[in-house]
């Protein structure tokens, strides 16, 4: 039997995802694909656009066998290590045959050979990227100069190689592969259709949107009837407003500037994301504030085993939680069982029997993050018909939401 993965945040799901899954199996040769998928936080700082369960739902439909979760601690990190997590967790799983990403060439050769020589000389990397944050640069624009400086010759035609998040994520999956000496298969497809950040729908039918355009055109067409970072807002001013004194150095993400940075505007805060566009400077991007006030939010302080060197840390994954599956998936399941070295949770009510006490702290964090987003659904929508119209196109959510919020522990599996 053999094992595709692919790791995602379908936020949303669209047809370029169908047709990475579609030709994933195709080209691999894969009985299975199975997909590692974002909660309901996601990597820019901002809640998905639909909850993981709405998700899971057209993954399955979309040609997914199973959808594992993502913690909550990598799902919402930087690049590095949302690829470093979610490569240790499939690694762990001992049953993945192929790891499956996008990228802009769909060519191995040109992510390879520089994951192997970005880690080998790491110290070198590190030195210059603090050398050029020192003088102004933001960390992706430090990080590509570097590169360039350092590994000229070895990088690929492309000029705007670093500024695509499809190469920068396949460039850390490859280099955590490297690491771990993963018996899991690195395979690439070039990304089809209009780029990452485009955010306008393509006049040709036949080009697959971006997700960025997706959910602009969800936005605007459904009375904003989903959860977006603002609605968040008393709930971040809060968080900010108690603890302030203290500073914010200690969240994931967050250094002392940016830390002292968040203090100094507070009392000009006005919502989520106009205070990421106030915080917003040359140093420190949009997003990087944005995911670092979602850490603060979700009381993401950096772990101990964050901190080491990409070479020298090993990264905790000691869990995998089952969001969904299709009926005739069972074999693979099977196999998760069978070969991996970490708990599989399908049943969110046994957790606390079956996973070690760090193992249950982690997913506490996820079940937060859940509920978090629950409760901001609930607050917005609970007065309105959102909740009948939600349960048509999945009847296990909001059914009893007028009787008060809904209870992670009580949600089962998606089933197809």
């Amino acid at each position: 039997m053999k094992t595709a993965a692919i790791i995602a945040e379908y936020n949303p799901f669209h047809e370029g995802h169908r047709y990475q899954i579609e030709e994933t199996r195709k080209a691999t040769g894969a009985d299975y694909i199975l997909v590692l998928m974002s909660g309901d936080f996601v990597q820019r700082g901002e809640p998905a656009i639909y909850n993981k369960y709405t998700r899971t739902r057209m993954a399955l439909l979309g040609g997914a066998d199973a959808v594992l979760e993502l913690p909550v601690l990598y799902a919402t990190s930087s690049a590095e290590f949302f690829a470093e997590g979610a490569v240790t967790l499939l690694d762990h799983l001992h049953m993945v045959d192929f790891l499956s990403f996008g990228s802009e060439s769909g060519k191995l050769e040109d992510f390879l050979p520089l994951a192997e020589l970005l880690t080998s000389a790491e110290a070198s990397v590190l030195s210059m990227v603090n050398e050029l944050l020192r003088q102004g640069l933001s960390y992706p624009e430090a990080r590509s100069r570097a590169a360039s400086l350092l590994f000229a010759e070895h990088l690929p035609a492309d000029t705007a190689f670093f500024s695509s998040p499809n190469n920068i994520l396949a460039l850390e999956y490859c280099k955590t592969l490297q690491k771990l000496k993963s018996s899991i298969t690195p395979f690439t497809l070039p990304r089809k259709g209009c780029g990452y950040h485009d955010a306008l729908l393509p006049e040709d039918s036949s080009v697959y949107p971006s997700a960025s355009a997706l959910r602009s055109v969800i936005t605007a067409s459904t009375s904003g009837r989903f959860l977006t970072a603002d609605d968040l807002s008393t709930q971040l001013f809060y968080k900010l407003l108690t603890e302030k004194d203290c500073g914010f150095s200690d969240y994931l993400d967050c250094s002392t500037a940016l830390s002292d940075r968040i203090c100094k505007y507070l009392s000009s805060f006005t919502g989520y994301t106009d205070f990421c566009t106030l915080l917003k400077s040359r140093e420190f991007t949009y997003t990087r504030i944005s995911r670092t006030l979602l850490h603060i939010l979700l009381n993401q302080k950096t772990p101990a085993f964050f901190k080491p060197s990409f070479s020298a840390r090993h990264l905790e994954t000691p869990y995998v939680r089952l969001l969904g599956f299709r009926k005739d998936s069972a074999p693979l399941l099977s196999s998760i069982k069978k070969h991996s070295d970490i708990t599989l949770v399908s049943k969110l009510a046994d957790a606390g029997t079956i996973l070690a006490k760090e193992a249950y702290q982690m997913l506490s964090e996820d079940i937060m993050a859940s509920t978090l987003y629950e409760s901001a659904t609930f607050l917005k929508y609970a007065s309105t018909d959102f909740c009948q119209e939600s349960a048509v196109s999945d009847p296990s959510r909001f059914a009893g939401a007028k009787k008060g919020l809904l209870n992670e522990y009580q949600q089962s599996p998606v089933i197809l």
